[in-house]
């Protein structure tokens, strides 16, 4: 057997060492990060539960599509609900609906701002074929554009429509605000019960033109609605 080399075993004696050394170091600064990590975690925990939990918000919007007794017309309107919350607790809530009629309308009988100021129009919110909700919209402004029509320019214009209701938390209390129209919540309890309806996705917009003779029954008891426009959320 060929003598082993003092000088060379010291060497690899060493060398042995100093790896150990760096695994030794590798290993703490490993368990280290570890530790801070998990530490950090832990105090953006605690801080997001001293702030009260979580937040949320929620947004529906619902595109409201010629229908029904208007399905032909040129129709348009939106939907929208909105929700915010913090700590658990409501903060702002939001329902508002606009509806746009081209004028003239036959089917309708909206021709003029006379017409439409007059007209009784009404969003009515569906839940699993259940009426739960209806706002009536308050006419807001004949508006006016210029729009290209097979190549030829035409002035449009549009009956416009609208209901925009809010709960705003002011004091610790939550706040109806009305911007335009009003909304019975609640189709169940008579009498109207005032108030932003809680929107749930699925839910369906129908806008429709309710006959004055009717104007007082809910709308399972009317049978002359003439509704334009529908969407789902």
């Amino acid at each position: 057997m060929a003598p082993v080399s003092l000088k060379r075993m010291s060497q690899t004696v060493s060398a042995a060492k100093n790896e150990s050394k760096e695994e030794k170091k590798m290993r703490n600064y490993l368990f280290t990060t570890l530790v801070v990590g998990l530490a950090l975690a832990a105090s953006a925990g605690a801080a997001s539960a001293k702030n009260g939990g979580s937040s949320s918000n929620i947004d529906l919007k619902a595109n409201l599509d010629p229908c029904c007794a208007a399905a032909s017309e040129n129709n348009d309107g939106t939907a929208e609900y909105s929700k915010q919350t913090s700590k658990g607790a409501t903060k702002q809530e939001r329902f508002r609906t606009q509806a746009k009629v081209e004028l003239p309308s036959a089917a309708l009988g909206i021709v003029d701002a006379a017409t439409a100021q007059a007209a009784d129009v009404r969003v009515i919110l569906t839940r699993n074929t259940l009426d739960y909700a209806e706002c009536a919209l308050d006419f807001d402004v004949i508006a006016q554009e210029l729009e290209m029509e097979h190549g030829q320019t035409v002035l449009v214009r549009e009956a416009e429509f609208a209901v925009d209701i809010r709960n705003q938390l002011k004091k610790g209390n939550l706040v109806v605000r009305v911007g335009k129209g009003t909304c019975d919540v609640d189709l169940t309890t008579p009498g109207a019960q005032a108030g932003v309806p809680v929107v749930q996705s699925g839910d369906t917009a129908t806008v429709t033109l309710v006959d004055p003779g009717e104007a007082a029954l809910a709308p399972a008891s009317r049978t002359l609605d003439k509704d334009f426009l529908q969407g789902t959320f």
